[in-house]
């Protein structure tokens, strides 16, 4: 059986639009803030058993369509002698990545690392319901490479972008280690039993045009590329405050976009056509609102997809730590019942 999702995601005709949410499985779960109550966050996403608990906990509580393996996208960092830590939740890295001595440290990853999240994959797989898609993630490169010369995040990761334009070559090199690292981790997850992928380009909004065309576009390329012509299908989120970049990201070659919540979706379709399968986009404060609310900004956003288009339900970002469980529930049964008049491929 074909999981919806899957079906979805190649434009075949579906009975409903599939939904679940990036950061699904996360601090505002209650199983969630129990085993982290504890377990060390970095602890959480190496031990298997754990990391495919909290994964299906929001597919036993809403029925999502879709699990999202539970990692983190720094751990291909940390594998790359980039150590990261999370002392207060967030990530912190001691030594950032600025110079061209500091980009030659950074190794190829031992394989070994891989193996806690591979395995996570395989105990998903055989959890899952057969009509439940499994996802596989990582970074995009260049969302990676910022957090590796930020040292963390940051509100408009100026390092990132100064390093980038006073050593174009040697940031260069960085997005080509880090693509060529997530190629094997990508292609592990899939031999384990993930049967999509997501590239979370996060910050790939912080580039200006000359440097998204120049360094963010050909390390995803590179990844694809590295990936090969029988991959199983990809997902790009394409970053926030990326919508005036859609046609580039979706002419990268991937299967599907994901939309921050300001980008329009009736004008983001009628700008890619059947190039790709759009993905998002609530902005995910809606889920703070009232069930009411919840339900109408739905069917709003729902209603701009065109006759005969089908849909990827998703946010236009993670689902925020402050969201009530039961508002979560309201969105995907919103997603679950909508039906648009006609959905063909």
């Amino acid at each position: 059986m074909t999981p919806l999702f899957e079906r979805a995601l190649k434009g075949e005709a579906t009975e409903r639009f599939p939904v679940w949410m990036m950061r699904q499985a996360g601090r505002y779960l209650p199983g969630y803030r129990a085993i982290r109550a504890k377990t060390p966050f970095l602890e959480l996403c190496r031990t298997p058993e754990l990391a495919a608990e909290v994964t299906l906990e929001p597919i036993e509580l809403f029925d999502m369509d879709a699990a999202i393996v539970f990692a983190d996208i720094l751990l291909t960092a940390d594998a790359m002698g980039v150590e990261v830590a999370f002392p207060n939740g967030g990530p912190k890295i001691q030594s950032p990545v600025r110079t061209e001595a500091d980009v030659e440290r950074v190794h190829d990853p031992d394989p070994s690392w891989m193996t806690s999240v591979a395995e996570t994959v395989r105990i998903l797989r055989r959890e899952l319901p057969a009509e439940k898609a499994l996802i596989g993630f990582s970074a995009a490169p260049f969302t990676l490479c910022a957090y590796m010369v930020e040292g963390g995040t940051s509100r408009d990761f100026w390092q990132t972008r100064a390093f980038a334009h006073a050593n174009p070559a040697a940031f260069r090199r960085l997005l080509e280690k880090v693509a060529d690292a997530l190629v094997p981790y990508l292609q592990a997850q899939v031999e384990a039993g993930a049967g999509v992928l997501q590239l979370f380009d996060t910050w790939a909004g912080m580039a200006d045009a000359s440097l998204y065309r120049t360094a963010v576009l050909p390390a995803i390329e590179r990844v694809l590329a590295g990936l090969g012509p029988d991959r199983v299908p990809v997902i790009l989120f394409a970053g926030i405050g990326c919508s005036h970049r859609l046609e580039l990201a979706a002419g990268t070659g991937v299967e599907g976009v994901s939309l921050d919540w300001a980008t329009n979706l009736a004008d983001a379709y009628a700008r890619v056509g059947d190039r790709v399968r759009l993905q998002g986009n609530l902005d995910p404060t809606v889920l703070l609102s009232s069930p009411e609310h919840i339900q109408a900004e739905m069917d709003a956003m729902l209603g701009q997809v065109p006759a005969g288009k089908t849909h990827l339900v998703n946010l236009g970002h993670g689902v925020l730590k402050e969201t009530p469980p039961e508002h979560v529930a309201v969105f995907a049964k919103a997603a679950q019942t909508f039906r648009p008049e006609a959905l063909t491929s």
